[in-house]
């Protein structure tokens, strides 16, 4: 009731403010804004950070969280929750959530990336978007309406498309005669005049290819995106998707990387080798192929033509090499002078590095998955030669050298900005990069040249040899007023705010973590489809962060923060670059008890913010198996960590070669027989004594499931409840075998552990075709532990590793659709030890002071022998996981024995006092059985409980 009376209240002042302008426009924005801001404020807490749109709807709310409890790695559950989220909050929205079509539905990392996008009457609005980022585990981290509660207008076009077609080409120069031409059909969009009243208008969205006449223009050609009303023909906007770099300058010489470097001969990656009557392969990322061709010999074609790249040279012949070759027989390719030119050579080479550095930070990226045109060569039949270079929407386009300027066909820096660009353009689909009021597009594209060539110059030689056409290392201050709005100009602070990033984190993670690192924050940054610069540091913070709450920085912020302050780019309210932040500090590397059976004992750690003063260390802490936990716990206690991240987790492969029994597979997709486990295997709430294995990489405790096409867990749409050790569409030997399938999966039991092993088992892609043979196990105990070993791993493999239950509702999942398994990796599941409590279990520690926790160890229903754990402690001050050991051994003390010789004497009354004097130090043993009152302390009163026992 109270949303519902405070949307009429709004309502109501709106109406108020239209028919009697008593109270000034601002003022009363200002009272929208603290309206909506209050009412969310009241819901979720205070803290939060509002930036806002010109008609006083929240462009972006962060610095909070809400848990949402649902599981954001199901894009079918996150779209579920933000559409309930929308109509629970109607005050901020405004809008049913029906009027929302889901446009965006990504997990990019450990975000989820939801943006809806309005629509009014079935008509799209252009922009009109509604975000959400959540973290996996359900939590809301930000949200922003740049949607239009209010929006009203006649979708009944007075102008017929044709019409529209024709104001659009008139009003770009179009001309038949140069081959220009309409691109698709036009679509029709609500466009906005975006100011503190919206004004909307129904328009047709028109792309036109053109060809430019002018001289002067930048680009021979330009791909308009045009805006054209359609009730009377105005031009509303127009922005083109075409774009350069341009290049100016004396450069000389032959290239490679770069104008004035030496020619290296180096493998071509992707290039398709065509054997006549047999087929084509690819070479790999180094150059090399293999083709079986029978047993005649044949032609073979060579074009530095691929999987991702076709040059074409503009003033000459494509570069090709045919030759027979004989079964058998190695036969090199080598493109040279006489086969090709220098730009067609430097050309596909590089491209195709930027292309497989988006690949390796985003396995799941297809955008640029094509046959990527790259037309070389431009020469001076074209005004615009030389010096020049552009993005078409569709392909990269280099000119050759002349005019005392360097072929910038031949300049690396350049190639990798202009694929940039379509990198830039595919990773925003379906919205379109902000191309022309921000550094955005230019920067970004700047960045690829910059991190591949590991150089602050782009256009490296342009004006001579060490001269650069633009310079990262440049103090350009956003928001660049002196550029006049020249994109390229305005791009500058943006490429050195990311070059001193990259140079920050480098100093801070070493070289080549430091690259890792930036790389891919600067990739993942972009998925948000930011649309200005400031949205773009936001997404990157977004990208950095590890507990959902910017306002205790992320794990780079002050390297990002200061590399961005540094070109006078900030987000607002969020802390300055250099605030106070904790540091952790504990009082002991480890912890260790002795105890007898059925004996418990605390003992006492103390952790120190011993971080900048004005700092506060939040802190939780609890237990674990692991040194360094991958994820959990999770709703059944489980943990995991690998061999990477926790040193002490040995890779310990089980032999059972020439002992295991041979599973038998009725197809490629199925399980086969329910076999025995050897003993009571718990799982995810439930005991199991038998289980079954399926040809796809997974061992399940109830029905079988043919879904051969792997997705994030935990979801419904998995098998459970399951272990998942390498789930794809894998092809063992089975019962319907065809020429593809090979290898096979064997089983062994000994009472003490259970193992499943898939023995050189292949990965089917389609087609006839395999790519990938695995060689790894499942190791399962009757303590619930599970073992993933492996051993070799050839070729590509992108499966999903983790478990889950049988709803589908509860589960880890390891990796999902990215290449993480390597050979020699163990990854274990365990759960977290139940014989060690702590309290508290979170609090806050101010800078300069500490906080004790009390770590209990109970050996209560334990046997003899050795148990270790962790204790784990997440804080904002750094993370640490503590051995903690618990030796159990003997009979359990007799209160005031303290020399355990089984009665109580004078003896125990000496050793007591030497204790309290300080002249010998007590075990744990020793102090249990001397502090007769458990107050802690051995004193006085201890000493007179002793003789009491001893005249009793």
């Amino acid at each position: 009731m109270q949303k519902q009376l405070i949307f009429i209240l709004i309502i109501l002042s709106i109406s108020t403010f239209s028919f009697t302008q008593q109270k000034d426009k601002a003022e009363f924005q200002t009272d929208i804004k603290h309206i909506i801001q209050g009412e969310f404020e009241s819901q979720y807490g205070q803290g939060w950070q509002f930036s806002w749109n010109l008609n006083s709807t929240p462009h972006r709310i962060f610095g909070g969280y809400i848990s949402q409890h649902f599981n954001a790695a199901d894009p079918i559950e996150s779209e579920f929750a933000a559409r309930d989220f929308i109509t629970a909050n109607q005050t901020l929205y405004n809008i049913h959530e029906a009027n929302l079509d889901l446009w965006v539905n990504e997990q990019m990392g450990n975000i989820r990336y939801l943006i809806f996008n309005q629509v009014y009457q079935n008509v799209p609005v252009w922009n009109g978007r509604i975000d959400f980022r959540y973290r996996l585990n359900g939590d809301l981290v930000m949200t922003g309406n740049d949607a239009y509660s209010n929006l009203e207008v006649n979708v009944n076009p007075s102008i017929n498309m044709a019409q529209c077609i024709s104001f659009a080409k008139d009003h770009i120069g179009f001309d038949e005669n140069l081959n220009d031409e309409v691109i698709g059909d036009p679509e029709m969009f609500i466009w906005v005049e975006n100011s503190k009243e919206p004004v909307y208008h129904l328009a047709y969205k028109i792309e036109l290819f053109v060809h430019s006449t002018d001289p002067q223009d930048d680009v021979p050609v330009h791909r308009w995106q045009v805006f054209v009303d359609a009730h009377n023909g105005n031009i509303l906007d127009k922005f083109d998707e075409v774009r350069t770099a341009n290049v100016e300058g004396h450069v000389t010489g032959g290239v490679k990387d770069q104008p004035y470097g030496m020619e290296m001969s180096r493998g071509m990656p992707h290039v398709k080798v065509n054997v006549t009557g047999v087929g084509n392969t690819y070479t790999d990322e180094n150059g090399y192929y293999s083709i079986d061709i029978g047993n005649t010999s044949r032609s073979v074609t060579v074009k530095l033509e691929g999987s991702f790249l076709n040059t074409n040279n503009a003033n000459g012949s494509d570069a090709s090499i045919t030759r027979t070759v004989s079964p058998g027989t190695t036969e090199d390719f080598n493109f040279a002078a006489f086969n090709s030119i220098p730009g067609e050579r430097d050309t596909y080479y590089q491209a195709n590095i930027v292309h497989d550095l988006a690949k390796s930070i985003h396995s799941g990226f297809t955008g640029a998955d094509y046959v990527m045109p790259a037309k070389v060569n431009i020469g001076p039949e074209d005004y615009y030669w030389p010096c020049n270079a552009y993005w078409d929407y569709n392909g990269i386009n280099l000119f050759s050298e002349g005019g005392g300027c360097a072929g910038t066909d031949q300049m690396a820096d350049v190639i990798y900005h202009e694929y940039g660009h379509g990198l830039q353009q595919f990773i925003y689909d379906p919205y379109s990069p902000n191309y022309s009021s921000s550094g955005l597009s230019e920067g970004c594209s700047d960045y690829w040249g910059m991190t591949l060539t590991n150089s602050p110059c782009l256009g490296n030689g342009f004006f001579g040899e060490g001269s650069c056409l633009r310079d990262g290392n440049n103090t350009l201050q956003y928001p660049a007023n002196s550029c006049g709005g020249e994109v390229h100009c305005l791009g500058e602070y943006i490429m050195g705010a990311l070059w001193k990033m990259r140079e920050n984190l480098i100093e801070l993670h070493g070289y080549d973590n430091g690259v890792a690192i930036s790389d891919d924050l600067f990739y993942w940054a972009q998925t948000g489809r930011p649309s200005t610069d400031l949205d773009f540091l936001y997404e990157i913070y977004i990208s950095d962060d590890n507990d959902g709450n910017l306002q205790n920085g992320t794990l780079n912020y002050s390297q990002i923060c200061n590399a961005f302050g540094d070109h006078n780019m900030s987000v607002s309210s969020l802390p300055e670059c250099d605030d106070a932040f904790a540091d952790l500090e504990f009082s002991a590397p480890s912890l260790d008890f002795n105890l007898a059976p059925g004996e418990s004992d605390s003992q006492a750690i103390t952790i120190s913010n011993v971080g900048e003063e004005g700092s506060i260390m939040y802190f939780s802490s609890g237990v674990s198996p692991f040194s360094v936990v991958g994820d959990g716990p999770d709703n059944f206690g489980n943990f995991w960590s690998d061999s990477d991240l926790d040193t002490d987790i040995n890779v310990e492969w089980v032999d059972i070669d020439g002992m295991g029994t041979l599973y038998t597979f009725p197809h490629n997709d199925e399980a086969g027989d329910q076999i025995n486990i050897g003993f009571d295997f718990p799982f995810q709430g439930g005991t199991y004594s038998q289980c079954i294995i399926n040809a796809n990489g997974w061992i399940g405790f109830g029905s079988d499931n043919t879904a051969w096409d792997n997705t994030s867990i935990p979801s419904y749409a998995a098998p459970g409840p399951a272990i998942f050790g390498l789930w794809d569409d894998l092809n063992p030997e089975n019962d319907q075998c065809t020429d593809n399938c090979s290898g096979d999966v064997y089983f062994y039991g000994d009472g003490e552990k259970f193992i499943v092993w898939f023995d050189q088992v292949v990965h089917w892609i389609g087609s006839g075709s395999t790519e990938g043979t695995y060689d790894f196990q499942f190791v399962l105990y009757p303590n619930g532990q599970i073992d993933l070993n492996y051993n070799t791993l050839t070729g590509t493999h992108t499966a999903t590793i983790g478990i889950q239950d049988g709803s589908g509702d509860n589960g880890m999942q390891v990796a999902s659709d990215q290449a993480y398994l390597h050979d020699g990796l163990s990854i274990e599941f365990s759960q977290g030890p139940d014989w060690i409590s702590v309290t508290p279990s979170t609090g806050e520690v101010n800078a300069g002071s500490s906080e004790v926790l009390s770590v209990v160890a109970d050996a209560t229903g334990l046997d003899d022998g050795l148990y270790e754990g962790y204790l784990r402690l997440v804080t904002s001050g750094g993370n640490a996981g503590l051995p903690v050991s618990m030796l159990v051994s003997g009979s359990p003390s007799l209160p005031g024995d303290i020399n355990g010789d089984e009665s109580v004497n004078i003896q125990d009354i000496i050793i007591l006092i030497n204790f309290i004097l300080g002249t010998d130090d007590p075990d744990t043993g020793e102090f249990n059985a001397a502090d007769i009152n458990s107050d802690g302390v051995l004193n006085i009163q201890d000493i007179i409980l002793v003789v009491n026992l001893i005249l009793d």
